[in-house]
């Protein structure tokens, strides 16, 4: 009888990632597993009910080549996907068949365990991003047979020089920015361009150096919103079309010695908490989802001037995986079968500049994210980045 691996996608959508999945599925196949499906990320695992079999079909999809033959052609996930941590399970949705229900977060780790056992499983392979990796190595650590293969347009996870669907991530969003500059000389204004990056700016970074961007904010400098307003203005008057484009990352937050400032130029909304209650979950989610925003009223309210606000945001995760993407996912998803193939668990599949294609320790790609070397690549006096050398593998 062959062995049962089960396969699932977590965090956000990438290009190439059906790719991926078909080539590690085919495989699979070909080495003699009955590959299976995980809908829906972790969600799929701990919404199982062990005592009710008939749910399995909710859950979990037999996959077989005809069933995968033309997932690349299409974007998204094909398994689908989500962010959930099952450490920290918010009370709305822990399954009904596991209450107590609690008004607290619940840690599901064990629940997983006992599903991943009663469904016989041989092996799991993740794809996924940082947080997805830092689950997938605590299960391993509990006993569970792990292979990862790293998805995520940031490139942020540690261990790893290129993860995939930043190629493409990186070549629209310096595309996106490109357009915008008709619609910025035309207007005369200031854009704000908010992009992704959580808690690194490694990625908005790299983008705006190569889109030339007159100034970029990253979650690992706070800024100075005056001295912010006083160069977009500079960069403004010296620009032929007179206007200018900003970059921010979101997560980007205010220096500390410049709340006050912040708030008299923030007219619109009540930030009141969120600038001031910086701890707090929620005033971090809104810096998260909102830095763009906050970054472009400022700067409307200090230049006296229209600024025009856009996210790029999910339009990085659409369209057709580039060359590179294409070549990632299909030997990462060939890499991870081999793995399996050798039962080397535990492992997440690489690419280094000095090893190429290659699979490093699960727990070292668990270590937090990569954020940027400020000294060595960001001027935190004109919020831009240091000429210099390429410092990423983005043309591999």
């Amino acid at each position: 009888m062959n062995k049962r691996v089960a396969v699932l996608t977590g965090g956000g959508d990438v290009p190439g990632l059906n790719m991926c999945l078909k080539s590690l599925i085919y495989r699979m196949i070909d080495f003699g597993y009955d590959p299976i499906g995980v809908r829906k990320g972790w969600e799929g695992l701990f919404n199982y009910n062990l005592h009710d079999t008939s749910s399995f079909s909710q859950h979990f999809i037999e996959l077989t080549k005809n069933r995968v033959r033309a997932i690349d052609q299409t974007s998204g996930s094909f398994l689908h996907s989500s962010r959930l941590d099952p450490r920290r399970t918010p009370p709305e949705m822990i399954p009904d068949f596991l209450s107590q229900k609690t008004k607290i977060e619940q840690d599901l780790t064990e629940h997983i365990i006992s599903t991943v056992s009663h469904l016989g499983l041989d092996g799991l392979v993740i794809l996924g991003d940082d947080d997805t990796m830092q689950f997938a190595a605590h299960l391993f650590n509990k006993g569970l047979p792990i292979i990862a293969i790293p998805k995520t347009i940031h490139n942020n996870i540690p261990g790893t020089d290129y993860t995939l669907g930043f190629s493409t991530g990186l070549a629209r969003g310096v595309d996106f920015i490109h357009q915008l500059r008709a619609l910025a000389g035309s207007r005369e204004q200031i854009v704000v361009v908010e992009t992704f990056g959580d808690h690194s700016g490694y990625s908005a970074l790299l983008m705006a150096y190569l889109a030339d961007v007159d100034r970029v904010l990253i979650p690992e400098v706070p800024y100075d919103p005056q001295l912010l307003a006083y160069l977009a203005t500079q960069d403004k008057q010296m620009t032929p079309s007179n206007y200018a484009i900003i970059t921010v990352t979101n997560g980007s937050r205010v220096a500390s010695e410049n709340l006050a400032v912040a708030q008299e130029y923030l007219s619109s909304y009540n930030y009141d908490e969120i600038l001031y209650g910086a701890e707090t979950d929620k005033a971090a989610t809104t810096w998260l989802h909102s830095s763009g925003l906050i970054a472009a009223e400022m700067l409307q309210n200090l230049t006296g001037e229209e600024v025009f606000f856009q996210q790029l945001t999910y339009l990085m995760r659409t369209g057709v995986p580039d060359g590179q993407d294409l070549l990632g996912a299909t030997n990462f998803g060939l890499m991870a079968a081999q793995l399996l193939q050798e039962s080397q668990f535990g492992r997440m599949t690489a690419f280094l500049r000095q090893q190429s294609w290659t699979h490093i320790d699960l727990n070292e790609a668990a270590q937090g994210n990569k954020i940027v070397e400020v000294d060595a690549w960001y001027d935190v006096r004109t919020y831009k980045p240091t000429d210099g050398l390429i410092w990423s593998s983005a043309g591999l």
